[in-house]
């Protein structure tokens, strides 16, 4: 897994626990992208980031 999407990952999940989080193989696994929308804000990710969403958001 990339230091640099993980990394981003967390930062993200602590400063915007609220941020919906979906997963699709359109990204790249080492990419990510995160959408701000007047509805809130959205975080693409591959799918082989779930375990580490999950463990964040335990």
């Amino acid at each position: 897994m990339s230091e640099r999407v993980s990394d981003r990952v967390r930062r993200l999940l602590v400063e915007q626990p609220e941020i919906v989080v979906r997963f699709t193989a359109a990204i790249a696994p080492e990419s990510f992208h995160h959408a701000v929308r007047s509805n809130g804000a959205v975080l693409f990710l591959h799918p082989v980031h779930r375990d580490l969403v999950d463990q964040l958001r335990g």
